[in-house]
């Protein structure tokens, strides 16, 4: 690395020495570090640039001793610096215009699905002169760019970051005992199961071999396949005759809006234990865009309730304008009545993990993973419940053995894993607080 020259030398030091004194913070925490990350070159596709130093950004925001310029403040001072831009140039930016003592800057090229880039590092935080380094960071994949920034990350930190947890990270278990689920492989039908729509799922002989499988189709118009739905919903529709919905493979389709769920049974939660999920999958995936299944937590929410659900008002033969015109106590005791009747309508959703079923070959493949992924069950699940969920590309997929276990690795409850994100609140049952 060129060393830098002695004006801009001088006007780097100068912004030490004026923050010298806010080394240590009143808390006894050392001082943030003002970084700022340029977008980076690329002449192939100058959006890979900025779009792998706003990753950077977003990487570097993570952590408490970083205080990183804006995106918008960023460009404002400078367009893409390449990795062989002058350090006086870097420097000068870094002093005058933003106001850091880090910065960042670099060239990125990008060959078919591999994603290269040379990154240099200018830091002015030690007053016996400015440190840095230049490195060469590539991955190949649909999350190339993610792992070049962590990596960029990493090294400017010194530091391994939290990476979360990836397939195959622990081996599937040869035993696990009986399923938690019922009828995970559809031999029963739709026993354990929503009953199948016939338009969007379906319950049907599979392969040979195979036995029954869920088939899902998501290339559906939209507007009549909800109506159809919410008829079913409110027994007013009949699966056994179901209408006959148009094919749509636009971003309009149910593809590329709610998708389609297909939900099990309630079973009830233990709070700290961990699970396995296993599942058969067949349908070609899209990049990000891949079918899941989902293990979502609910807890009781009729304490806090305010009104009753729509299915409930169409029971109780009643509007909503009736609903809340009648006295507060009576509202109160309408929807308690109710809770007591219908427990599911009124549990809410405080967990969720799913199982990426991700396939590029369209062939029959085999997924598991634990859950949750570290520690234990929140104390705050009651229920828990198993959704197989496809959305796009437009199309059909297919689902087979699709079994939910307690993990029999573990014989005492495990810890509530912390959150990582602290500022986002937990929902806290209110006996519970």
């Amino acid at each position: 690395m060129k060393h830098l020259a002695a004006g801009a030398l001088a006007c780097a030091m100068a912004l030490i020495a004026a923050s010298a004194g806010a080394t240590d913070q009143a808390d006894g925490k050392p001082a943030k570090v003002y970084a700022v990350v340029f977008d980076f070159e690329c002449e192939q596709s100058p959006a890979l640039g900025k779009q792998l130093a706003d990753s950077v950004r977003l990487y570097l925001r993570r952590h408490e001793e970083y205080e990183v310029i804006d995106r918008l403040t960023t460009a404002e001072a400078s367009g893409p610096l390449g990795v062989g831009t002058d350090a006086n140039k870097v420097v000068g930016l870094m002093s005058n215009r933003v106001g850091a003592n880090l910065g960042v800057c670099g060239t990125v090229v990008k060959s078919g699905q591999l994603v290269r880039a040379e990154v240099r590092l200018i830091d002015l935080t030690d007053p016996n002169g400015h440190r840095g380094w230049t490195h060469k960071f590539s991955d190949e994949g649909e999350r190339a760019r993610g792992v070049v920034a962590r990596e960029i990350v990493e090294t400017i930190r010194t530091r391994n970051e939290w990476v979360p947890p990836q397939y195959g990270d622990e081996p599937e278990p040869k035993n696990f005992g009986k399923p938690l689920n019922a009828n995970g492989g559809f031999e029963a039908g739709h026993k354990g199961w929503d009953a199948p729509d016939n338009v969007s799922t379906f319950i049907e002989p599979g392969p040979p071999g195979r036995g029954r499988i869920l088939r899902i189709k998501t290339d559906l118009e939209r507007d009549p396949w909800l109506e159809y739905r919410r008829k079913l919903r409110f027994g007013q529709a009949d699966p056994n005759h179901p209408p006959k919905i148009g094919r749509d493979t636009s971003y309009g389709s149910v593809a590329g809006l709610e998708g389609v769920h297909y939900r099990g049974e309630w079973i009830e939660a233990a709070a700290g234990q961990r699970y396995w999920l296993i599942a058969d999958m067949k349908g070609r995936s899209a990049g990000i865009f891949f079918p899941k299944i989902f293990v979502k937590g609910y807890m009781d929410w009729s304490d806090r309730a305010e009104a009753v659900p729509e299915h409930s008002l169409i029971e109780l033969k009643l509007t909503p304008q009736q609903f809340a015109k009648l006295p507060p106590a009576r509202r109160k005791a309408v929807i308690a009545a109710d809770a007591k009747r219908h427990p599911e309508r009124y549990r809410r959703e405080v967990f969720r993990w799913y199982l990426a079923c991700r396939n590029e070959e369209d062939v029959w493949k085999h997924y598991a993973a634990p859950c949750p992924p570290r520690g234990g069950l929140p104390k705050n699940v009651r229920w828990l419940q198993v959704q197989v969920y496809a959305y796009w590309p437009p199309g059909e997929f297919r689902f087979d053995n699709v079994h939910f276990y307690k993990d029999p690795a573990r014989t005492a409850p495990l810890p509530e894993e912390p959150m990582r994100t602290p500022t986002y609140p937990r929902t806290i049952p209110a006996k519970e607080k």
